[in-house]
């Protein structure tokens, strides 16, 4: 496929099915990548979990209101033939090279499609700054010193059922490390794609700023749309460190058979500075669990998100601001749209610990209803176990300002346009905060095109 022009379906080969996995075939992926002990030994610690923890039910709090009882995971196929590795991006499918954008706008580059690290490119001058993007293989070859101290020490491989199978058959990982006081100065790309039908993706991603360090991070799940079911299970785990900046940009524009159950969660150090701008556009059901934990005094953490469901697609989303220490602020918007007969269920918590005094937190969730037929249910909430603090949330559920369409019909536009109009005035905020002009100019055509509709 190294040249390949179009994004074809694996090669044949071996396709074993979920319910066909054992600890042997668990401890033969840890072979065939050729892993160090560590990575070994919590691969099988993985599948032990996933042996005694069942999928979460609709009794479960945060499973209430969407239901996977019908998902037949014991007939996702789990492995895949390998695919080629690409020199270039010249040699990346038609759909991959579309994506990306221009170099100039990029230190480096990570592509994955369906289990395999396709591509990964950087500019000379991150290596010589000891930068380190690479596949995780790769990186727990040339340094299993530092993937054992970034792997699970901010998402546990035994919190669940997903976790548990994440850590087990986990592939097409990637590993981004940017040592103390460099500073990256173009947004590194992470591209996952997929384009095999009935294939269960494990992708973890660690992305790891040390003290003083900045950089932009844009990760990017893609797809063009494939035969049968995808179910995508990812991991991405974020560390701040003391005094250190990052700019996370999280972007699904998944197929419209695409089901994806994620966690991704960041830990914010001392004086650290996280900026998370997320926009969902994709996938026919998304379950993501979206994290911050400020455990260093005089943090900050922003999260600017942004969703788009139509038809029937299903969003539940589950975010926490996680104060653990005082002198601390946590400032998250966000708002989305819904037609068609789409959901989406958004529980965000706000938790500030006894210790963490003179903390502020802010959370809002604006929802805009442009049929009679879509739901949204916002359920913000607050655990105050300290005294001196300022925390605030709402949530509101509206459809467009009828006011507002008639201003702009007075003004030539059509209803149509009107509201296409305000669609976009509502996802400016957020949209402006993506760290590159080429994908920004991506997602907000991607909007655009379901305003339309």
């Amino acid at each position: 496929m190294s040249h390949s022009e179009t994004m074809t379906p694996a090669r044949p080969g071996t396709h074993t099915k979920l319910g066909e996995v054992s600890s042997e075939f668990v401890a033969g992926l840890a072979r065939r990548a050729g892993e160090p002990d560590f990575l070994v030994k919590r691969r099988a610690a993985a599948w032990a979990h996933c042996q005694d923890t069942p999928f979460p039910g609709r009794l479960e709090e945060l499973w209430r209101r969407t239901d996977i009882s019908g998902l037949k995971w014991d007939a996702l196929a789990v492995e895949q033939e390998p695919r080629a590795v690409v020199r270039t991006t010249a040699d990346l499918p038609a759909e991959l090279r579309a994506q990306i954008g221009p170099p100039e706008e990029r230190s480096a580059l990570a592509v994955t499609l369906d289990t395999s690290v396709l591509l990964v490119e950087r500019d000379e001058a991150l290596a010589k700054l000891g930068v380190t993007i690479a596949p995780f293989a790769e990186a727990a070859k040339a340094n299993p010193a530092l993937v054992e101290r970034l792997i699970g020490t901010t998402v546990r491989l035994n919190e669940s059922r997903f976790t548990g199978l994440n850590a087990a058959l986990q592939g097409g990982g990637v590993l981004v490390h940017v040592p103390a006081g460099v500073e990256v100065p173009k947004p590194i790309r992470i591209l996952l794609s997929r384009s095999a039908p009935d294939l269960a993706m494990f992708p973890h991603v660690i992305v790891a700023v040390d003290k003083g360090a900045k950089a932009s991070v844009i990760h990017e799940y893609f797809s063009a749309g494939e035969p049968g079911v995808g179910v995508v299970v990812p991991v991405t785990e974020i560390t701040v460190g003391e005094n250190a900046e990052l700019h996370m940009a999280t972007l699904n524009r998944w197929g419209s058979n695409v089901l994806h159950f994620g966690v991704e969660r960041a830990r914010i150090g001392r004086a650290g500075r996280f900026h998370w701008t997320f926009a969902a556009l994709g996938g026919k059901l998304m379950k993501s669990d979206m994290e911050l934990h400020l455990e260093g005094e005089g943090c900050e953490a922003k999260f600017s998100g942004c969703y788009f469901a139509s038809e029937t697609q299903h969003f539940d989303f589950h975010t926490f601001q996680n104060h653990v220490v005082g002198n601390s602020v946590s400032d998250l918007l966000f708002k989305g749209a819904l037609r068609g007969r789409a959901r989406m269920i958004y529980q965000g918590l706000i938790r500030v610990h006894k210790d963490a005094q003179r903390s502020d937190a802010y959370q809002a969730n604006r929802n805009l209803i442009l049929s009679d037929k879509a739901r949204a249910d916002s359920i913000p909430s607050l655990e105050i176990l300290a005294n001196d603090v300022r925390c605030t949330h709402g949530a509101t559920v509206g459809q467009v300002d009828e006011e507002q369409i008639f201003y702009l019909m007075a003004r030539g536009l059509s209803k149509h346009e009107a509201e296409r109009l305000i669609i976009s005035g509502f996802f400016e905020p957020v949209l402006e905060r993506i760290p590159s002009e080429s994908l920004r100019a991506l997602v907000t055509e991607a909007i655009e095109r379901k305003a339309a509709n």
